[in-house]
């Protein structure tokens, strides 16, 4: 039996983004432990997934390398203690720290860069910072997986992934089986946009909100729903007091977080995503396989997915002008049409999203990762 750790900076992503991932690795048999900060999801790990969890302290907003080094230690103790023979990472202080951990101990650290993130969209000090933290410790990971071409290209560019490392995964894919095209379930509703991730600056929403206005000012009728968590540890997080204005509109709705995704696709007419930068977004997935058209922002990670005129339409980023265009258009397209949008949506996601090809492929580097690690230890 392997012991394998998957951490992440909140449980949340674990349950959300891994759960199959971690079925599969139950099913066969492996010791599996979750490494993230407490929230409401750590508890589910253990009883849903049927994994052990155990708790990090990591300050998600913090920038300074010195503090961190407490995270540093958290990993150390824990790989010391559990000796898991492949340790798996997700978001930026866990690839960073858990590696060196990890490195130090002789457990192989397979990394995920789900997107680059904040730290890379945003010029000055903390990009310079975070680039150099990957350098640095990237290079003593057995394999470092990403979710698109374009991240492919800038980890090698910027030298901080080497080549004979790098893979690149169709994001962390999708259940066909759960997110399929149903009728819609609320009739006689307004069209409806509806934005399905955190409430952060850097994917988009106050240029959202701000087309929304456009359009409602052009007579224009359609409801804006905003699903997802506020109050997320992140320099770009939308605090609580501007979501309660933004609410205030009669066109807007802000709903929180939902477990029932699935039900909120069904809801909808439209996924929309205005987003700076992403990996290989779940949203625009799951909205492809329930068979939605979409509209993303025309940047990394949105067009690998997003074809304008095939299964969505793309918009400028950072331009709420250009949004505005982009939702008056779908809001002009006739149902048929949108429906053709929809049903190539799901053909193409069907074909090279399904998260059976990502748990396969992680399956088979952890595998992999294990077997030349006993024949060193062999040798």
């Amino acid at each position: 039996m392997k012991t394998v750790t998957l951490s992440a900076n909140t449980s949340w992503y674990l349950l959300n983004f891994r759960a199959a991932t971690l079925r599969a690795l139950r099913e066969r048999g492996d010791r599996v432990v979750c490494l993230s900060p407490e929230d409401d999801y750590s508890q589910r790990l253990a009883r849903e997934m049927d994994c052990e969890w155990r708790g990090l302290q990591m300050d998600n907003q913090g920038s300074n390398p010195l503090s961190d080094l407490a995270v540093l230690r958290q990993f150390y103790r824990c790989y010391r203690e559990l000796r898991p023979d492949a340790a798996l990472h997700f978001t930026i202080k866990n690839n960073v720290y858990g590696t060196w951990a990890a490195r130090a101990l002789g457990v192989p650290a397979i990394n995920n860069v789900s997107g680059l993130g904040t730290a890379f969209i945003r010029s000055g000090p903390l990009g310079a910072v975070v680039r150099q933290l990957y350098r640095s410790s990237q290079p003593f990971a057995y394999r470092v997986f990403c979710q698109n071409e374009e991240d492919f290209r800038l980890l090698l560019d910027k030298r901080l992934v080497r080549p004979d490392k790098l893979c690149q995964l169709p994001g962390s894919g999708v259940d066909l089986r759960r997110f399929a095209p149903r009728p819609r379930s609320v009739q006689g509703a307004p069209f409806t946009f509806l934005y399905a991730g955190r409430m952060l600056a850097d994917k988009g929403l106050y240029e959202l909100v701000a087309a929304g206005e456009q359009l409602r000012e052009r007579g224009l009728d359609f409801r804006l729903q905003l699903r997802g968590f506020a109050g997320v540890e992140n320099v770009s997080a939308i605090d609580d007091a501007q979501l309660r204005a933004w609410a205030q509109r009669p066109w807007v709705e802000w709903l929180g977080p939902s477990d029932a995704m699935e039900q909120a696709y069904a809801e909808a007419d439209c996924v929309v995503l205005p987003s700076y930068r992403e990996g290989m977004p779940r949203s625009l997935l799951e909205a492809g396989a329930m068979g939605l058209p979409v509209i993303a922002a025309d940047v990394p990670g949105c067009r690998q997915i997003v074809s304008d005129g095939f299964n969505g339409m793309l918009c400028e980023p950072r331009s709420a002008d250009s949004l505005a265009q982009a939702m008056a258009r779908m809001l002009a397209t006739s149902d048929g049409e949108r429906r053709a949008l929809g049903e190539n949506g799901r053909e193409r996601v069907a074909a090279a999203y399904d998260e059976r090809l990502v748990v396969d492929a992680t399956l088979a580097v952890i595998d992999a990762a294990v077997e030349q690690r006993a024949s060193g230890l062999r040798q």
